[in-house]
């Protein structure tokens, strides 16, 4: 059993772990904190185009990663020994190479927290050295390098009821005034078109984190809308599994590493 579940706030009406388990301070703090984490990390892009919200892919990224490093356990969110601080590392590194560490401190004046978000740090500031003996490790997505590489010569089953039944929503009022037998025809074609790219530069597919397991994004332009689908890998085949916007793949592909391919990158610009 996961000993940090003692710490959860479990009044808190949030599927974002990180909230249950520490106050993160009210909007104004909280983007204090992340304008803080962006100039401490190396440089890089975390707004989204569309997004009036500075830093929101910032933020998403340490909610999930997060997430992860609580599902792994105490060796990667760290207690100190008088429980008045806890850590777990954000996987960021400054532009020197040192890890980043997010730190809790005890919210005292709080009956419904334990922690309160302190704030970044390197791995070799005072804050952190002065209350753990030792670093948290990076919480990882995967084990097997191979998992993260796409095979565009393996069967591609493609579950189209799903994406135009229940994810319909996530194509442009354009795209979806124009019909879903529209949507489908042009969808089959971008496929077919993607999967051609792919066996010539496999570098197109993006690995990505979602719902648990290592899966794949391709880029699919229909009509004059670039999406991702997402493609899981089953049996020996893949399956295509859902649709997502740009700017909802490149916030789950940023949690393995950050994504250098044109087609998703312009998620940021």
């Amino acid at each position: 059993m996961n000993k940090l579940t003692s710490y959860l706030n479990t009044n808190k009406d949030t599927k974002e772990i990180i909230w249950k388990f520490a106050f993160l301070g009210n909007a104004t703090i909280q983007a204090t904190k992340y304008d803080e984490l962006s100039e401490l990390a190396e440089h890089e892009n975390w707004t989204s185009s569309g997004s009036s919200k500075k830093n929101n892919i910032l933020q998403s990224y340490i909610s999930h990663t997060f997430d992860r490093a609580f599902e792994l356990g105490e060796k990667h969110v760290l207690i100190s020994d008088d429980e008045t601080f806890s850590c777990f590392n954000t996987g960021l590194l400054t532009d020197n190479g040192e890890d980043i560490i997010c730190l809790f401190n005890e919210f005292e004046s709080s009956d419904e927290y334990k922690w309160h978000l302190y704030g970044f740090r390197k791995v070799s500031d005072w804050d952190f050295l002065n209350h753990f003996s030792k670093t948290p490790e990076v919480p990882q997505f995967f084990s097997n390098p191979a998992d993260v590489y796409f095979d565009p010569n393996k069967e591609l089953i493609k579950n189209l009821d799903h994406i135009l039944d229940d994810n319909f929503d996530r194509f442009n009022e354009d795209l979806q005034a124009k019909g879903k037998s529209y949507i489908n025809a042009l969808l089959s074609n971008a496929l077919e078109l993607t999967l051609t790219k792919c066996k010539r530069n496999y570098r197109i597919a993006v690995p990505q984190y979602y719902k648990g397991k290592i899966t794949y994004l391709l880029p699919v332009t229909i009509d004059d809308q670039l999406m991702s689908v997402a493609v899981e890998s089953i049996n020996g085949r893949y399956r295509v599994n859902t649709i997502f916007t740009l700017d909802m793949a490149y916030k789950n592909a940023r949690l393995l590493m950050k994504p250098e391919v044109d087609w998703i990158t312009a998620a940021t610009k």
